[in-house]
């Protein structure tokens, strides 16, 4: 069984988590970025990032390679935005629709303010299954780190592999 993570990181918080969980699972690992940035600080940070969940965007990503066909399953990491996944996986996952059908799905989800569990159920639904098989959830892994998190990223991790 070949699995990757994809993810989307705006701050480098998800980018950590990912990270982790591919060396913990020593898998391939897959970051997707939109051409155009998003602020990173700030108000606009929002504001932007809100406008495109709500108005359904789908921002265009920067290249990158992904064959489908090599991976049993697939962990999205993302933070949540507005109780919702980044509008980046919705291009990435459009662009792969027929191809990720079959798949064994995780997902990470990030956050500060709450909406985890409504993220995931909109991705799940997005990606038409009836929803993940693993979902892990950290508030603010960058600026609160512990042992604590890292435990629940080994446990996560075992869970893929069913040896917790």
């Amino acid at each position: 069984m070949a699995e990757i993570v994809v993810y989307y990181s705006l701050e480098g918080s998800t980018e950590i988590v990912a990270k982790e969980i591919a060396a913990a699972l020593n898998c391939d690992l897959l970051r997707i970025e939109t051409i155009k940035k998003y602020a990173s600080k700030g108000f606009m940070k929002f504001v932007h990032g809100g406008r495109d969940v709500f108005m359904n965007k789908k921002p265009a990503l920067k290249p990158y390679e992904f064959d489908a066909s090599k991976y049993d399953t697939i962990i999205f990491a993302t933070p949540v935005w507005a109780s919702n996944f980044v509008p980046a996986l919705k291009t990435f996952i459009d662009v792969h629709k027929d191809a990720l059908k079959g798949k064994h799905f995780n997902l990470y989800t990030g956050f500060l303010g709450g909406g985890a569990d409504i993220a995931a159920e909109k991705l799940a639904e997005y990606l038409e299954i009836d929803g993940f098989e693993n979902h892990l959830v950290l508030i603010d892994p960058l600026k609160k780190p512990s042992y604590e998190n890292k435990e629940k990223i080994e446990e996560f991790c075992k869970k893929i592999r069913g040896v917790a």
